[in-house]
């Protein structure tokens, strides 16, 4: 009898070990089918993906570094659309270049005129970014597309022009400025020394107050209004501190102007001595 029992419970001791390896077989197979159907879409998917940057990129004409310096030294007329997102662009950009982030790309082009040529700027190489703006330049009818290969890191690492916000915090840019305070500024300014003053404020503030015979060139405008610039004498920028005068000193110098000075103590200086203020 108890041989009996022994044998009825190893019976039933095998028979759930095998339900167990048949549930845990069924479950690997399960989960190895899903495996493999997951990499089989997300390879369909990147294939899928390159076909659409392969036939986007027929499009629009690539240009090298090296093509686009000499296009612009050349002052061909070009556009060139910096699709990157906005902090990269402030950051540090092409001269001329406007910013059009891809995330507002389709609702931003559609003023522009088709017949222009357009020259986009990615970040890098990666080609699916730029391939997405050029398929919708050329849904909307755009003709004349090219775009920078290596995109603004490549352009950068061949040591062509860029305009860079300035960082107070870059040994790079700091080496780009001169300074004057605004004693110095005062005692020029009094023996009417040969020079322009720039005041990088918003109008508005300008309106309230500025430095006698300075002309109101908002920091964000100086680059688009670089012909309004004075490029006879020295040019003096101020702001309310130091930090915008070292800006726009910074975009000047990377503009290719070098006569230039930032008031280090700024306009709040100037009217704690009770300098001449003028409205």
């Amino acid at each position: 009898m108890n041989q009996f029992a022994q044998n009825k419970n190893n019976n039933a001791l095998f028979i759930g070990i095998s339900l167990i390896l048949v549930i845990f077989l069924i479950t690997f197979m399960r989960v190895s089918y899903s495996e493999n159907q997951n990499q089989k879409e997300k390879e369909e998917s990147i294939n899928n993906i390159e076909d659409e940057v392969i036939a986007a990129m027929k499009n629009a004409t690539k240009l090298s570094s090296d093509e686009l310096n000499k296009k612009i030294n050349s002052k061909e007329p070009l556009n060139l659309i910096d699709i990157r997102e906005k902090s990269e662009f402030e950051k540090e950009h092409l001269p001329n270049s406007v910013n059009t982030p891809l995330s507002e790309i389709k609702g931003s082009i559609g003023i522009l005129e088709k017949n222009k040529n357009y020259i986009l700027i990615d970040a890098n190489s990666f080609l699916v970014t730029t391939a997405y703006a050029i398929k919708t330049f050329s849904e909307l009818g755009f003709k004349n597309i090219s775009y920078l290969d290596g995109g603004f890191l490549n352009w950068k690492n061949n040591y062509y022009q860029t305009i860079s916000a300035g960082d107070p915090k870059s040994f790079a840019d700091q080496s780009k400025v001169n300074y004057i305070n605004s004693d110095k500024l005062k005692e020029m300014s009094d023996m009417k020394k040969n020079i322009t003053i720039i005041d990088v404020r918003k109008s508005a503030e300008y309106g309230e107050g500025h430095i006698k015979n300075a002309i109101n060139i908002f920091l964000e405008d100086i680059e688009s209004k670089q012909g309004e610039i004075p490029t006879k004498g020295r040019i003096i920028l101020y702001g309310n501190d130091s930090l915008g005068a070292f800006q726009a000193a910074v975009r000047l110098f990377d503009m290719g102007i070098f006569n230039v000075y930032a008031l280090s103590d700024g306009f709040n200086a100037w009217k704690s001595k009770q300098y001449e203020i003028a409205r």
